[in-house]
């Protein structure tokens, strides 16, 4: 008997949770069960399905399974809640994972110091969970300006490091958007109240927010603390001003999300939608969208997956009320693992008055398919001109392969200053960016970029040469015949022979070739030419980017740096303290020397002023 049969033979009549392993022992599949054993036999036993879709992916995921893996749980419970903490951590390939959900932003309420920083993030579950994340949004824009709107009203620090002692505070300190607690402007309590009531008012509960603020302006009146009472005032107008441009009233104040779905079953996208309503005010929705076309995952699975792997990370803000469209088998088992979060929580189907907002979100998903569904397909047909166009390269260049990997290379400088290279991968017709390379030129300082050339091209291919790695199928080098035959030669000195190389000269798009007195000219709206067009300006942005950079870097660096006794700390300092080169040679004499030191300072007014 095979290893493999023997373990899902020999698996216990338990409930919980199962791994499906591949030959590199990577977790392809993971999966919950009322009975461990009847549950994996099913996926090796069972050959029919009514899905057609679902059975294909069944015989796929078998092929790849060489090991299983379980946990025991005490319920089916415990299992459903253990699987999806199991999904979340490894990601396996054949799950229907929420991977969209990192994509959104959250904000984050870094509870776990003194003083509470607020920052929009991505990926909660890199940060310590001893802080606060409240998301996903999936407007972006629409949370910073409620953050933005919030700290005028309550000032708070979003610092990307944690607050420290400062001697100066920020620039948002002088802007009345951060309290300076860096300087103890603040005390830690009062600081504390801010960020509370920003949380109050990003959990929806604005109404007992305004009632807070409302107390403290009845007091101050009352005590005659007249200026008090009108910055209370302020801010109670500031957070209507906000509710009212963000939210959208119903007639009862409560708090639910209506949740909605579609399905295209022929292209097999799902996009889910749902719409956050707190005290009776829409607040935003939330929408997520997924290609499940290598999921293993029944139609009737697949929006009570979604869904309770958004709610289930959820936990700290959830509703009262979850509406959805229907009832599934595991609804009241669902509904008892967000109970212990939210006491009284309710699924259900629409009553009277929520059916036009799940159209609406129905409506919503619908769109957002059938939007995916076209950028797959514009997608695609740029794939297949790209391939057509490589293809006609081969045949055009008389390359011996398709020229799956091209690698671009320019030179950029001023007169020879400055001077830099530059190397850009495309892969299957498109940029690599991971595999560009820069290059500082070392052996010319005069204007001479057929030399600098055959420095970059020979560096790199040296290189490539050395370490044994794979070469490119074509070379295209920006310029005519001089750069083309300067990268013609250096490939020739190191012995490589079979690699394709080209110019492109760019004043009539002329494709020049080794040994061939005429160039190829290609038509204008050849998408070939277009190919060769973007390496070409690829490699000379990336080429001017470095260049800019060592010529603001020089700049920089002169001036002060070539004068005797000031340092890179002197420099600074004196930066610092005026803010730039013609503040200092403006300033008196006797505010220079307070800065650095009379005898310094005479020497350093005498080099600026000559």
């Amino acid at each position: 008997m095979k290893a493999l049969d023997l373990e899902r033979k020999s698996l216990p009549n338990e409930p919980g949770v199962y791994f499906f392993l591949d030959e590199k022992s990577t977790i392809v599949y993971i999966g919950k069960a009322k009975n461990l054993r009847k549950r994996v036999n099913s996926y090796f036993l069972k050959s029919n399905y009514s899905d057609p879709f679902y059975e294909e992916k069944i015989k796929e995921l078998v092929k790849n399974i060489r090991s299983i893996e379980f946990i025991v749980t005490e319920n089916e419970k415990e299992a459903k809640i253990l699987e999806n903490i199991q999904i979340k951590k490894y990601q396996p390939k054949f799950n229907v994972i929420m991977r969209d959900s990192k994509t959104y932003p959250w904000v984050g309420i870094f509870y776990s110091e003194k003083y509470p920083r607020i920052r929009i993030l991505r990926g909660p579950e890199k940060y310590s969970q001893d802080n606060l994340f409240l998301g996903p949004y999936t407007d972006k824009k629409e949370i910073t300006r409620i953050l933005k709107d919030l700290r005028k009203i309550f000032p708070y620090c979003s610092c990307k490091k944690k607050v420290k002692k400062s001697k100066r505070p920020c620039l948002y300190y002088q802007l009345k958007l951060c309290p300076g607690p860096c300087i103890d402007a603040i005390s830690t309590d009062k600081y504390l109240i801010n960020i509370k009531q920003i949380e109050m008012f990003l959990k929806g509960q604005t109404d007992q927010l305004k009632e807070e603020l409302q107390e403290k302006m009845d007091k101050a009146a009352r005590l005659q603390k007249y200026e008090v009472a009108a910055f209370w005032r302020d801010k109670l107008n500031a957070i209507d001003h906000s509710v009212t441009t963000q939210n959208v009233l119903l007639d009862r104040k409560e708090d639910k999300d209506i949740v909605s779905y579609y399905v295209d079953e022929k292209r097999r996208y799902i996009a889910m939608v749902i719409i956050h309503i707190r005290e009776g005010k829409i607040l935003n929705k939330s929408s997520f969208s997924f290609d499940i076309k290598d999921k293993l995952t029944k139609k009737n699975n697949l929006f009570p997956s979604l869904m309770e792997q958004f709610y289930q990370n959820l936990s700290h803000k959830l509703p009262d009320v979850i509406v959805i469209p229907e009832i599934y088998n595991e609804t009241e088992l669902f509904r008892e693992i967000l109970n212990e979060y939210h006491p009284g929580l309710l699924i259900r189907t629409p009553i009277e008055g929520e059916y036009g907002l799940l159209r609406i979100a129905n409506k919503n998903a619908k769109v957002i398919v059938e939007q995916e569904i076209k950028m797959e397909d514009i997608k695609k047909k740029q794939e297949d001109q790209i391939q057509k166009a490589l293809e006609e390269a081969k045949e055009i260049l008389s390359l011996p392969n398709i020229p799956r990997i091209i690698e671009g290379f320019d030179i950029s400088n001023i007169e020879g200053t400055d001077a830099t290279g530059s190397m850009v991968y495309f892969l299957e017709g498109r940029p690599y960016n991971k595999n560009y390379r820069h290059f500082n030129i070392r052996t010319k300082s005069t204007p001479d970029d057929v030399a600098m050339m055959k420095e970059v091209i020979k560096r790199r291919y040296a290189m490539i040469l050395e370490k044994n790695l794979t070469l490119p199928d074509l070379i295209l080098v920006d310029g005519g015949k001089g750069q083309l035959n300067a990268g013609f030669s250096v490939l020739k000195e190191l012995g490589i022979s079979g690699i394709p190389i080209i110019g492109l000269a760019k004043k009539f798009e002329e494709i020049f070739v080794p040994n061939k007195k005429e160039p190829i000219i290609l038509p204008s709206n050849s998408n070939l030419l277009k190919i060769f067009q973007q390496v070409r300006d690829e490699a000379h942005r990336f080429a001017v980017k470095l260049h800019k950079k060592q010529r603001e870097k020089r700049v920089q660096k002169s001036v002060l740096d070539d004068i005797k006794g000031i340092g890179p700390a002197t420099r600074n300092k004196l930066l610092s303290h005026f803010g730039s080169l013609d503040n200092i040679k403006q300033a008196p004499p006797d505010a220079v020397a307070q800065v650095i030191g009379k005898k310094l300072a005479d020497t350093l007014l005498r080099e600026l002023n000559s």
